[in-house]
């Protein structure tokens, strides 16, 4: 018997399609090179960092520090996959204090992309420059250059081009990479930071004390107010910064967390600081904070990912406990009389008053931004006018038959929609002007639902779902079919947008008006609102654009329709609220508009809308 000759199925990759495939875990948009990249450079010791973005990095990422620097060998050594100058042995994690160890980022990032890299040492008087494409390298040579190191990527993906189809618009790009920049700004106060969006510098921060560049980024008015957090225990310390209640936001945008100046996400300890603060924040609201989490590099694991976000604690409930202890101390202890509370950060950092003035060395007034004012939800017991709040006048009910409204649905089976609502019933005799009138067949409970009794069982409505069902829909069809009309008003209302958010913002524009807004750009971060939704019910013209803008800007990296996402956003809005009084035609006209729905069973966020209480469960409760 002749035997074939045995082939081995198992092979080597070869390194440039193992880098690419790295790629995948670390590269996962152009943010993630920039976080990369500004780790190595704040690993090199530098004192000033610049990111310049070009086609929010589809074009090119270019970050330039005055660090270490590297020679022609180190170079090429880098680009190999595992190389690091971090640590030598496994045991090196213990005591590691730097942000790269894997010795992944650089040749991955140079899988994908065309790369180049200018160093220098310091004590040298010529750089190398580098150039690398697709993981090759192209060129090495001699060149004259400052000391320090300038990374260049362009062509991101430009041989992965599946992976560059789900990169989003430039503007959602470029938001991602603000806010890494922004994590380590604040992370490391005492680095210069420059960000460059093609010719325009967004942030030009100078090494400060951390108040300081706090103040530097969110406006003097915000850095005042903060509390001071400081807590040190045994084998942890938490230090940082949270806002009072006065200073709640309307979403968790300007929320840091970092583990020796990591930035790091934990679901865990984001609930303790909640908990720590419930107390003392409207609902609704949320703190604004940066907390700084210290402790030995033994008591957690940051290599759980590529990435390095997630960690691992060797004593979770330890770390639980000192971050709430620590907000909660901070807090209570901001509440005491002024006269006996220790003095501010701020004034320690600032100086005198005449000191703050612009024009003697220090920071001049900033202009704080709206979305970093106080937010003040409406209260749980609010009572709003009894005025229609209903975006179509209540319709006629005398020419509807009653033969309409009859109920067929079997005792034993759940109602339908379409059966719901024939089995709704209301008082054809209700009359406006009659003082005789008899009571309408749906009453409101708690000032929240609708109940109207079928003959098989009670149903309940939640009257906000509901409205924001109709209100959904209503603003499709305007983006899809027939423009929403407008209602101008009276003194336009200006409001500001954070700066990455501002193209997000332009291109929702169109939207706005389809469904009725007209909103005008009025300053590089400012927006100005001339008109509203007709027959909509709006209190606070600017709150709710606010609100609007964003859930958008906050959805939109994510794979949603952006017309469903604004229109959710605008539905939530400005649908009545729990806890708001109705009128019999209001409960009648909004019933009505639900059930013409294409989907009245749910919201546009999946809560359901109603709930059937059978005859069978209540003859249940009275044993019958």
């Amino acid at each position: 018997m002749v035997h074939e000759e045995y082939k081995s199925k198992v092979m080597v990759l070869p390194q440039a399609v193992a880098n690419r495939i790295a790629a995948g875990e670390v590269v996962e948009r152009p943010a993630a090179v920039v976080k990369e990249l500004i780790e190595n450079s704040i690993d090199a010791g530098a004192t000033k960092i610049t990111v310049a973005i070009q086609d929010a990095g589809r074009t090119l990422m270019r970050v330039i520090d005055d660090g270490t620097g590297m020679n022609e060998a180190d170079l090429k050594t880098a680009l190999g996959r595992h190389a690091t100058s971090k640590l030598q042995r496994f045991e090196d994690l213990e005591s590691l204090d730097t942000f790269g160890f894997r010795g992944e980022a650089l040749p991955a990032v140079a899988g994908v992309s065309r790369l180049e890299i200018i160093s220098r040492l310091h004590n040298s008087e010529v750089g190398t420059q580098l150039k690398v494409s697709g993981g090759t390298i192209d060129r090495c040579e001699p060149v004259s250059t400052s000391p320090g190191t300038s990374i260049s990527v362009s062509g991101l993906f430009y041989n992965v081009p599946a992976r560059r189809k789900f990169l989003k618009s430039d503007a959602t790009e470029f938001k991602w990479i603000a806010v890494v920049f922004r994590q380590f700004a604040l992370s490391f106060p005492g680095i210069a930071f420059e960000l460059y969006r093609g010719k325009n510098k967004i942030y030009d921060l100078q090494a400060a004390s951390p108040i300081k560049r706090i103040a530097e980024m969110f406006g003097d008015d915000i850095a005042e107010e903060l509390i001071e957090v400081n807590l040190e225990r045994d084998w942890i310390k938490v230090t940082g910064f949270i806002s009072p209640p006065s200073l709640t936001q309307r979403n968790r945008d300007s929320q840091y967390l970092f583990l020796n100046r990591r930035p790091i996400t934990s679901p865990t300890l984001y609930h303790s600081i909640y908990a720590s603060c419930e107390p003392y924040f409207v609902s609704g609201g949320h703190p604004l904070y940066i907390l700084s989490i210290e402790t030995s590099p033994e008591r957690f694991d940051i290599n759980v990912h590529p990435a390095k976000k997630q960690v691992k604690f060797a004593d979770e409930s330890g770390v639980r406990s000192a971050i709430w202890s620590a907000v909660r101390n901070a807090i209570t202890g901001a509440r005491t009389p002024e006269e006996l509370a220790p003095e501010r950060p701020f004034a320690k950092d600032s100086g005198s008053p005449q000191e703050n003035e612009a024009g003697n060395g220090t920071l001049a007034p900033i202009k704080t931004p709206a979305h970093l004012k106080a937010y003040t939800p409406i209260p749980r017991q609010y009572n709003a006018p009894r005025a229609p709040i209903l975006p179509f006048p209540v319709a006629d009910r005398s020419e509807k038959p009653q033969e309409e409204l009859s109920f067929t649905t079997p005792q034993d089976s759940m109602p339908t929609a379409e059966s719901l609502r024939k089995g709704i019933e209301f008082d054809s005799e209700y009359d406006h002007g009659s003082s005789q009138q008899e009571s309408p067949r749906i009453w409101q409970a708690f000032d929240t639902y609708l109940v109207s009794p079928l003959k098989t069982g009670l149903a309940f409505i939640d009257q906000h779902i509901a409205h924001e069902r109709i209100l959904y829909e209503r603003a499709l069809s305007a983006m899809d079919k027939v423009p929403w009309d407008s209602q101008q008003i009276l003194f336009p209302v200006t409001i500001s947008v954070a700066s990455e958010d501002v193209d997000l913002i332009l291109e929702a524009i169109p939207l706005f008006e389809a469904m009725g807004f007209a909103i005008e750009q009025f300053g590089p971060v400012d927006f100005r609102v001339l008109a509203v939704p007709a027959g909509v019910r709006i209190s606070d013209e600017s709150e709710m654009v606010l609100g609007i803008f964003d859930e958008y800007c906050k959805g939109i990296s994510d794979d949603k329709d952006p017309r469903k996402l604004l229109a959710a956003s605008f539905a939530c809005h400005a649908a009545i609220k729990a806890n708001q009084p109705l009128k019999p035609p209001e409960m009648q006209r909004l019933i009505e508009d639900l059930f013409r729905t294409e989907d009245p069973e749910f919201c546009p966020h999946g809560r359901p809308i109603y709930h059937v209480l059978s005859r069978k469960e209540i003859d249940k409760w009275f044993k019958r």
